[in-house]
């Protein structure tokens, strides 16, 4: 487990990368593009860590792509904490569950990288922690990167998820980092007043096992952040968590004109809370300012 101290001033700055799709034998300019974006991001908004909220890549030579990420991120000199999507893997030993381990395992012991394969009694490729703050042992801040696998979680790592953040104690905030939205995130929309787009159907985990009601239940989570669905960004709060997406930064696949490609930026508070903005390939830094009034009336 790695831990960060927070900067002089109490804070503590996080790029969200997602869906960067990196594809060694195809669209090579546009696979250059998002490397582009990449050292953009990262140079101009200085984050303190990098979070890939996952499709990283998707071919067959994914190993090839997995070096290059590595090298730019050494070279930038960023620490970088991935965490695998759905499509990661899939053409490599026959997809499934062997090939999301073989990608994992392109992940794992990468020089600035923070991946870990995390327990192997519970589900999932890579479920770990980041601590931010205070001491190892006692955090200001605990970061999960959590596999949402290929179709949501599993109720082992929900049980992970709850011992682990009562191991850390009543002290301490959590933001969560994952690929495929919870089911919350359509509740979200829908009954919450929210800020962003939201430009293609929200494809949720099929299987609600209850990882957002433990969350609201421990009372320390602040925000989650996912990708998966390229061209929606937006965020609401429910039950007092902010549910995020980022914004998809890959062009080795779809996308939608005039919606530009960028990154998620967090910037951790002393107070336990956090702000956020979202970072574009033109270069603009901005909070969200589309509002989007909810549908449904509801009592929530």
């Amino acid at each position: 487990m790695k831990h960060f101290s927070l900067n002089e001033n109490g804070t503590f700055r996080i790029c969200q990368l997602t869906d960067i799709h990196l594809e060694h034998d195809r669209l090579h300019e546009e696979g250059e593009k998002t490397y582009a974006l990449i050292k953009n991001a990262v140079r101009d908004t200085n984050p303190d860590l990098v979070v890939i909220t996952g499709d990283l890549a998707w071919g067959t030579n994914d190993d090839l792509e997995i070096d290059r990420l590595a090298s730019i991120m050494e070279e930038l000199g960023v620490a970088w904490a991935p965490v695998l999507g759905n499509h990661d893997g899939q053409d490599l030993a026959g997809g499934g569950e062997a090939g999301r381990e073989m990608f994992a395992g392109f992940l794992a012991n990468r020089k600035g990288g923070l991946f870990e394969l995390g327990p192997k009694d519970i589900a999932g490729h890579g479920n770990y922690t980041v601590t931010v703050g205070g001491t190892a042992d006692a955090p200001k801040w605990v970061l999960y990167l959590l596999d949402s696998r290929e179709n949501g979680f599993d109720f082992s790592q929900v049980l992970w998820y709850k011992n682990t953040s009562e191991a850390f104690g009543n002290d301490h905030s959590e933001l969560a980092f994952f690929h495929i939205p919870l089911p919350e995130y359509d509740w979200v929309w829908d009954y919450v007043d929210c800020l962003g787009y939201n430009q293609e159907q929200v494809a949720a985990m099929p299987l609600n096992v209850g990882m957002f009601s433990a969350m609201v239940r421990r009372g320390r989570m602040r925000g989650t952040f996912v990708g998966h669905d390229h061209i929606n960004d937006f965020e609401g709060t429910l039950r007092g968590i902010r549910l995020c997406y980022g914004r998809g930064s890959g062009y080795q696949c779809y996308g939608m004109n005039g919606f530009e490609h960028g990154a998620r930026i967090i910037d951790l508070k002393p107070d336990g809370t956090f702000d956020t903005q979202i970072y574009t390939e033109s270069g603009a830094l901005y909070h969200q300012e589309r509002e989007h009034s909810h549908k449904v009336n509801s009592k929530c």
